[in-house]
């Protein structure tokens, strides 16, 4: 298990649930079940689990969740993505839970690779502040930077004869070319076009 901010690509995954999950008990659920099961494929360092909760700026996005897998080396993407469970386990997963409408706007239907960028503050905090924005990466935006360098297809997008990954400029739903976590109650980066309060859910390394 690697720290998040050790990890040098991570793969972001927003999304969004039915309002019944959560008394349904689906934190709970990510607790139990999802996390532990991404933090065991081979080549993730780290899988954890957030969600949204005050906007700072911007408007709120289609995803109130968003999970971080950290991938221990640059090497593990590939193995990672096509894990042969994967497939079993998003079925599993819009069999239980949905996204809580009837088809999923893109935005929600692929996940992006980010790279780490410059150097980083480890924490262990169960808060953060998500700054994300569009442009060149600002220097010195919270206590870990990543640059939002490809749209990953293979799960998330369904049947499809695009490449399993592509780059940003072909495409980005996300709409977004970075992306900083400051730990705790951290000001948002000053030319943040959406930042956010967010809630662990579930994490490898500490407890809600």
């Amino acid at each position: 298990m690697s720290a998040l901010e050790h990890c040098p690509l991570v793969i972001f995954i927003a999304y969004t649930v039915p309002p019944d999950a959560e008394p349904r008990g689906y934190s709970q659920w990510l607790r139990d079940v999802d996390m532990p099961f991404f933090n065991a494929i081979p080549g993730t360092g780290h899988y954890a689990n957030w969600r949204i909760g005050e906007m700072l700026e911007g408007g709120a996005p289609a995803w109130d969740y968003f999970d971080f897998q950290g991938l221990d080396s640059e090497e593990d993407l590939e193995r990672v993505w096509f894990n042969p469970d994967l497939d079993g386990f998003r079925r599993n997963w819009l069999k239980l839970w949905g996204y809580g409408r009837g088809e999923a706007p893109p935005v929600l239907r692929h996940a992006y690779l980010m790279r780490r960028v410059g150097t980083v503050s480890p924490g262990r905090d169960t808060r953060l502040t998500l700054s994300a924005g569009t442009g060149a990466l600002p220097e010195g935006a919270g206590d870990v930077r990543w640059q939002v360098e490809g749209v990953l297809h293979k799960h998330f997008g369904g049947a499809s004869d695009k490449a399993w990954l592509t780059p940003t400029s072909e495409g980005n739903p996300l709409g977004l070319d970075w992306m900083s976590a400051g730990y705790g109650d951290a000001a948002p980066a000053a030319e943040a076009t959406l930042a956010c309060r967010a809630e662990l859910i579930a994490a490898p390394d500490r407890l809600p």
